[in-house]
């Protein structure tokens, strides 16, 4: 019995979070957003993008955030010019889902 309490906490971390931001790919794909690291080693503990927004400020770098709100989908837009850095996040309950307008479903996030 204990064992089963000790796994609870691994099975919630491995399984994403209605709240936990993905970066938007291409055809609907969430990407995790640990690929960010490839960008810079400074990027890889960014969990959401009003985080990578504060990061980037700190360094002295100009960061802009722009929200955008599809009815009830949530998207928020971070460029950074300096590094050439232009990313969609979206929150992990988007993932897997399309436009209504849409025929396909988008592919589910996938989590490293």
């Amino acid at each position: 019995m204990k064992a089963f309490f000790l796994l609870i906490p691994l099975l919630a971390a491995a399984a994403p979070q209605k709240d936990e931001w993905f970066l938007a790919g291409r055809e609907g794909l969430c990407v995790p957003l640990s690929v960010l690291a490839k960008r810079g080693d400074d990027l890889k503990d960014v969990r959401s993008p009003h985080q990578l927004v504060e990061k980037m400020r700190a360094l002295g770098q100009k960061a802009e955030l722009k929200e955008h709100n599809a009815g009830t989908r949530l998207a928020v837009e971070v460029q950074v010019p300096s590094r050439n850095l232009h990313v969609m996040f979206v929150r992990a309950a988007q993932c897997g889902k399309s436009d209504s307008s849409a025929g396909n479903k988008a592919p589910k996030a996938k989590t490293p």
